[in-house]
């Protein structure tokens, strides 16, 4: 096609979560009526392949679509003519195409606040309300092109009636259905991932946050396994790194940490020395940080190598932090031994060990992201899957990740 009245695209990062969200929106925007003289399609993100496409139809009107992380609230939608003087996520792209001749004067930049930064399939469900208002701007923007006289009412999907529950998602509804499927459908795969095994006599509930190359991997991991007289082991850890890397170094220290638990998985130090001695000789593990618990009758001994300290819920004087046997990450030299140390869990008490993933990151300091996490957890439901999902929510909400995030609850 050569020549158009209008042009809306989008730029997405594929793989992205919510910064591929732009694709999403041009492919539910393609099965809407719009008038001759419209052409929607989504540009690649070489500065060369999109002057080219823009020069080849010479469009009079620009609306460019996708979302970009400006540290508001997630799922804020905004919108404002393209100038030099406030840099847009894809600024190197449209500069080149505004200093070549490719862009007209009429361009509009449409974009939405992401949630979630990481890699994976599917976006977050902050961003599906965004679709009606973006519709909505797109449909405003073009209402002064001139098309002929054709009439830029484009009809928007039926909206379906709310439901009488919480849940305001349509079951149908055309392309925002689509849509809002594919937000629900992954933020569930999300959530089933994070359930741990029951084990008997213990309550757990737990969250994974992946912030790596699968939803489903990534290098932080909690474990929950039997052992004989009613004991139980409870490990929860991080490995270095990203991605798919962290994920295949995750899976391995978990199976190491596992093999020492079956041999002698109620001595949390020996435990933790054996994988000292393993990263020595072979370099695995080294670097990772864990805690590592044997429960047994509401009486908890543990290791701390490295990770975050547990917090304690015991139903009554609110939430504290456990700050002990502590010591150095997996493979660092410990002198003496590591550490070991032991706590009583009443009836009410509730143990939470979470990762750094989830009270710190590059722009919140670790013990600022503690004392928030602290405070919300003492005020959250005392039932456990309600109890993470709260802690979950108001520790990361507003703040920029950057690593994955693991959570888990422990009540005998």
């Amino acid at each position: 096609m050569s020549g158009c009245a209008a042009f809306v695209g989008s730029f997405g990062k594929p793989g992205m979560r919510d910064l591929d969200f732009g694709r999403q929106l041009v492919d539910c925007l393609q099965q809407l009526d719009w008038p001759a003289g419209v052409v929607i399609e989504e540009l690649p993100c070489s500065p060369a392949l999109v002057l080219n496409r823009l020069q080849e139809l010479r469009p009079s009107k620009v609306v460019l679509l996708g979302a970009v992380a400006r540290d508001e609230v997630p799922g804020a939608v905004r919108r404002y003519a393209f100038h030099h003087a406030l840099v847009p996520d894809v600024d190197h792209t449209l500069s080149v195409a505004r200093q070549w001749g490719g862009l007209p004067a009429d361009t509009v930049i449409i974009e939405v606040e992401p949630a979630d930064t990481g890699y994976g399939p599917g976006f977050s469900e902050e961003l599906v309300g965004s679709f009606d208002p973006i519709l909505d701007m797109v449909r405003e923007e073009l209402a002064g092109v001139d098309f002929g006289g054709a009439d830029v009412d484009v009809a928007a999907p039926a909206p379906a009636p709310a439901p009488a529950g919480p849940d305001l998602w349509p079951e149908d509804g055309g392309p925002m259905a689509d849509l809002v499927g594919y937000a629900r459908h992954h933020a569930r795969a999300r959530r089933s991932k994070s359930s741990p095994a029951p084990v008997a006599g213990v309550d757990l509930a737990g969250r994974v946050e992946p912030w790596g190359v699968f939803t489903d991997s990534g290098g932080d991991w909690y474990d929950a396994l039997p052992l004989d007289g009613d004991r139980t082991v409870i490990v929860i850890g991080d490995v270095p790194g990203r991605g798919v890397e962290a994920a295949v170094a995750m899976s391995e220290v978990r199976a190491a940490v596992r093999a020492y638990a079956a041999i002698e998985g109620d001595a949390p130090a020996r435990v933790v020395e054996h994988l000292d001695r393993l990263a020595a000789t072979t370099g695995l593990g080294r670097g990772a940080r864990l805690l590592y618990l044997v429960l047994e009758h509401g009486t908890v001994r543990f290791v701390n190598a490295g990770g975050c300290p547990p917090l304690m819920l015991d139903g009554t004087s609110g939430a504290s932090f456990v700050d002990a046997a502590m010591s150095a990450p997996v493979g660092d030299p410990t002198e003496g031994g590591r550490p070991e140390a032991s706590l009583e869990l009443g009836l009410r008490s509730t143990l939470l060990l979470y990762t750094g993933g989830l009270v710190e990151s590059r722009r919140v300091p670790r013990a600022i992201g503690m004392e928030r996490l602290r405070q919300v957890a003492g005020e959250a439901p005392f039932a456990l899957d309600a109890l993470c999902d709260r802690v979950l929510s108001a520790c990361t909400d507003g703040m920029r990740r950057d690593d994955d995030i693991c959570l888990l609850a422990v009540r005998p």
